[in-house]
């Protein structure tokens, strides 16, 4: 059960900690909805890239902000909250945020970084080693190895052992290392030699799977002045929050989770196991697989190999028994990825997912029962994608609507390109790439002539000076490198962040 990913709320609250200050500045209203200085810092700066070209790129990113805003509300107009699809992405969310929030309050509230600490994590990332190891074949050769170390010295036993290497295809120069970096090492060998004497050997350790003795052969340190620190401090405090958060969540994950004893029963894991398998080589669900048993009734051999059995015992824990059917009801496929590449590989992941739907079970109640879900933070965020998802669906259906016949392709090309259609490119000699691309331009200049006559209708005011002195952070070799934030256990952003293709359709 402690095998978890948390880089979804790291990265979440990283974000957070970076625009706290500008939690209460709102940088714009339409109505009344606002847009905050957060809200903008968070899009802005992990957006897309391309989108912050121009003269006036604050001003234009925060423009394509508040026309999604606008497409937002209208689709309430026309009630596609109630739609299936946006329903659906709520439940979902619902449940992916609360989680977060459990998280948040039980792990990552308690993170404390200190200034010394990290002083002394620059300190010693600024050392850097070299150092020789002897490989051994198991872990009691390791430790014969180790007692020859110490007795004879390290040339004395590499000396007798190169007969043993050279059948090994390992020479001399494969044993000792470059000067390194403790930055750039592997943390394990870090942890192996950050406390060694030089020329000490180490207890046996393991590395990928092979055991070894180590030693330090040098070791430098480089000069640091108090603007090496001051530079460096930013990034080694994320490091040592990451450190600190991964603790603290995988002690609390298993102090909550192993007291209530988890157990899957064989019986009903292989018959999900092979229902399953068949059904992600047939097709990789979207929706929880109930919506397509008892809403879509589909009839094939997995599905009905589920209903079968949907009262087989699949998982016990606290004094209470899931069956097949139950875990079906909590199953939600875009939360928990499985691919149908290899059997054993998913018959491996599928049991990693049953613990991780228990695990979320269990801090869903706990978030429900310390109504998380009143919280300002969450339920701002949870109202920021269903915006999202909103303007999406009510894009989708400016894009269907927008029928174009192809005489008013033609008509458009003509006028736009008079003297080029006559003399040299006329309309009927154009490839169909070249009809589809005028069609895409004529589609894009509707829904923009559409985007800027809804928006006159909305009472917007932007906060211009808020906008103008607001602190964001752009890389200044490439400004417009885009650095995208992802959740790993979905790989979605943590954040809704504004449509790629609002460029083209403003032509700005």
């Amino acid at each position: 059960m402690t095998r978890i990913f948390l880089l979804t709320i790291l990265l979440l609250t990283l974000a957070g900690c970076n625009s706290a200050e500008n939690n209460d500045i709102i940088l714009a209203r339409i109505g009344d909805e606002i847009i905050t200085a957060e809200e903008f810092q968070l899009n802005y700066e992990f957006g897309h890239g391309h989108l912050r070209r121009g003269e006036d790129p604050r001003r234009d990113y925060l423009n394509f902000m508040i026309f999604e805003r606008v497409l937002a509300l209208e689709a309430e107009k026309i009630n596609l909250d109630t739609s299936q699809a946006v329903i659906h992405a709520m439940h979902t969310l619902r449940e992916e945020l609360l989680i977060e929030r459990v998280f948040e309050e039980k792990a990552l509230s308690n993170v404390v970084v200190t200034e010394q600490e990290i002083r002394d994590e620059i300190n010693r990332t600024a050392v850097s080693f070299q150092f020789r190891f002897l490989p051994a074949r198991s872990e009691e050769d390791a430790l014969d190895l180790y007692e020859q170390v110490l007795e004879q010295g390290y040339e004395n036993v590499l000396e007798a052992k190169k007969e043993d290497f050279a059948e090994l295809n390992i020479s001399e120069s494969n044993l000792r290392s470059p000067l390194v970096k403790a930055e750039e090492m592997d943390p394990v060998i870090l942890e192996v030699l950050k406390d060694l004497e030089i020329n000490t050997p180490s207890k046996p350790a393991e590395f990928q799977g092979q055991w070894y003795i180590f030693e330090v052969v040098a070791i430098e340190r480089q000069p640091l002045a108090e603007a090496d620190y001051t530079q460096k401090a930013p990034t080694y405090r994320k490091i040592l929050y990451n450190k600190k958060a991964l603790e603290l969540a995988t002690a609390f994950v298993a102090e909550t989770m192993e007291p209530l004893q988890v157990v899957t029963r064989r019986q009903g894991f292989e018959i999900l196991n092979d229902a399953l398998w068949a059904w992600y080589q047939h097709e990789t669900p979207a929706r929880n697989l109930l919506h397509y048993i008892e809403e879509q009734g589909w009839d094939t051999a997995f599905t009905q190999k589920l209903i079968d059995n949907y009262e087989a015992p699949l998982v016990h824990f606290d004094n209470q028994n899931w069956t097949l059917k139950t875990f079906l009801e909590h199953f939600t496929p875009g939360r928990y990825v499985l691919r149908a590449r290899e059997p054993q590989a998913f018959k491996a992941r599928l049991a990693d997912v049953i613990a991780l739907v228990v695990r979320d079970a269990v801090f869903l109640k706990m978030a429900e029962q310390e109504r998380l879900d009143e919280q300002p933070q969450y339920q701002r965020l949870l109202a920021l994608w269903k915006d999202k998802w909103m303007f999406q669906a009510f894009r989708n259906i400016l894009l269907d609507s927008t029928a174009i016949a192809d005489a008013e392709i033609k008509a458009y090309y003509e006028q736009k390109d008079e003297e080029i259609a006559a003399a040299f490119y006329p309309y009927d000699r154009l490839s169909a790439q070249d009809k589809n691309r005028i069609k895409k331009k004529m589609m894009q200049e509707s829904i923009a002539s559409y985007v800027d006559s809804v928006s006159a209708l909305h009472a917007i005011v932007i906060d211009e000076t808020a906008l103008d002195t607001l602190l964001l952070t752009v890389s200044t070799v490439n400004p417009y490198m885009t650095v995208h934030l992802l959740k790993s256990n979905s790989n979605k952003m943590p954040f809704p962040i504004v449509d790629p293709n609002w460029k083209s359709v403003t032509g700005k």
